[in-house]
């Protein structure tokens, strides 16, 4: 069972800042009492408004007509959202084309269309093998170690080594691509954060490569989610290498992030419930799809994602004008006592009847189905292969973030006489 601390005394709703030293530390506390107290909050100092209860925010991201849409970037700086857009909401040019996480209708489902078969249901299924083989030979790897790092060294690994095939790379290029997309969320707070531009053109950069190799093949079908975008008409002239290595961040970036830590966190969850792991363990086959639910709950690391308003809209308790952000508080919504009782703890069993960690709406998370396939068999394949196992806390990592925040790093204790 996790428990939280209440938040201190002084603490003042109107004050909330995502990007506060406080809030990137621990948002769970700053959660509870925006809930209760102002679950439609405006934000003065960058006309925006947060909105913390997880009906309110299916309300907000179900709203249709391009009410919301994404112009100023799904995860606005504070820089960013600093510049007010003063009751205008900018039309972004098609030519060159943005990423389509910041396109309303028709482009967003356009362009997520041309490229979502190898996300779909039965494309996830046939990689079913292949994730399987990868957490064997991981664990054959990481076992004799007796201590790694569960979030990194294994789902990690394994999480990227399912991007690089989807991209069309090589598998052996897996950890240059998590150390990559894992420096976006190595934050030193002194420092002043992450250079994020330099970091996603690297990510550009790289998958620029195989773009050009797949056009050069001529763009068969073999390597999907590529070869759709290649051959996309719908712009009246094809799209050039950038704009779909463009395209491409969103499922190379989310593909290794967040699946790693939700895998190792839930895992730290069952092994601080001896009798939840118990009950797991009893038929692996049957209980770690619906323990992995509750880890989708209770794990996820995103905790918010930004739209910019396109017209005055009424929703969920707020008047929002045109221009203004809104920021819709997914890590608070999965703990909303309105919606899961006794939310602060992991249950895993847990009835479940909805859930925001991959969002909702227009803008779901594309690889979805992915990520549970993933899931389901890290999970499954490490309680099978060990018995008994602890965590060295004193050097888990949990860096500040206002967005991405779970554990970075979480090293694993092995029982080497417990190893099946």
């Amino acid at each position: 069972m996790t428990t939280l601390a209440h938040a201190p005394q002084t603490y003042d709703p109107r004050g909330y800042d995502p990007f506060s030293q406080a809030v990137m530390n621990d948002p769970l506390p700053f959660y509870e009492r925006l809930r209760s107290e102002a679950p439609a909050l405006y934000l003065p100092q960058y006309d925006t408004w947060v909105f913390s209860r997880f009906q309110d925010i299916l309300d907000v991201l179900t709203v249709g007509d391009n009410a919301f849409i994404a112009t100023d970037t799904t995860l606005p700086t504070p820089e960013i959202l600093s510049r007010h857009n003063h009751g205008e909401a900018r039309q972004l040019p098609l030519d060159p084309l943005p990423i389509g996480a910041m396109l309303g209708s028709p482009h967003f489902e356009v362009l997520r269309n041309a490229h979502i078969r190898p996300l779909r249901p039965r494309a996830v299924r046939a990689l079913a093998d292949f994730v399987r083989e990868l957490c064997e030979r991981r664990l054959d790897e990481l076992l004799p170690q007796k201590r790694f790092d569960l979030t990194q060294d294994y789902g990690g690994h394994v999480s990227a080594s399912v991007v690089c095939r989807l991209h069309g790379m090589p598998v052996a290029r897996a950890d240059e691509v998590l150390d990559l997309v894992n420096s976006l969320s190595r934050t030193d707070p002194e420092a002043g954060g992450t250079d994020v531009p330099t970091i996603i053109a690297n990510c550009v950069g790289i998958l620029g490569e195989y773009v050009a190799q797949r056009r050069r093949a001529g763009a068969d079908g073999a390597v999907p989610l590529i070869d759709g975008l290649i051959g996309l008409g719908y712009y009246g002239r094809p799209l050039t290498d950038a704009e779909i290595a463009t395209q491409l961040t969103c499922t190379f970036i989310g593909g290794v992030e967040t699946v790693p830590k939700i895998a190792a966190h839930g895992l730290m969850e069952l092994r601080n419930a001896p009798a939840q792991l118990a009950e797991v363990r009893a038929d692996l086959a049957a209980n770690v799809p619906v323990a992995v639910e509750e880890m989708i709950r209770f794990c996820a690391p995103a905790q918010w994602f930004a739209r910019t308003a396109h017209k005055d809209v009424e929703v969920a308790g707020a008047r929002i004008r045109k221009g203004q952000r809104v920021i819709a508080l997914f890590g608070s919504a999965a703990r909303d006592p309105a919606e899961f009782d006794d939310p602060d703890s992991f249950v895993w069993n847990r009835p479940i009847a909805r859930v925001l960690s991959f969002g909702t709406g227009q803008h779901y998370c594309i690889g979805i189905h992915l990520a549970r396939l993933e899931l389901r068999i890290l999970v499954e394949t490490f309680l099978r292969r060990v018995a008994r196992y602890s965590f060295a806390m004193d050097r888990a990592v949990r860096l500040p973030s206002s967005f991405q925040w779970g554990w970075n790093e979480l090293p694993v204790i092995v029982d080497e006489e417990a190893r099946a």
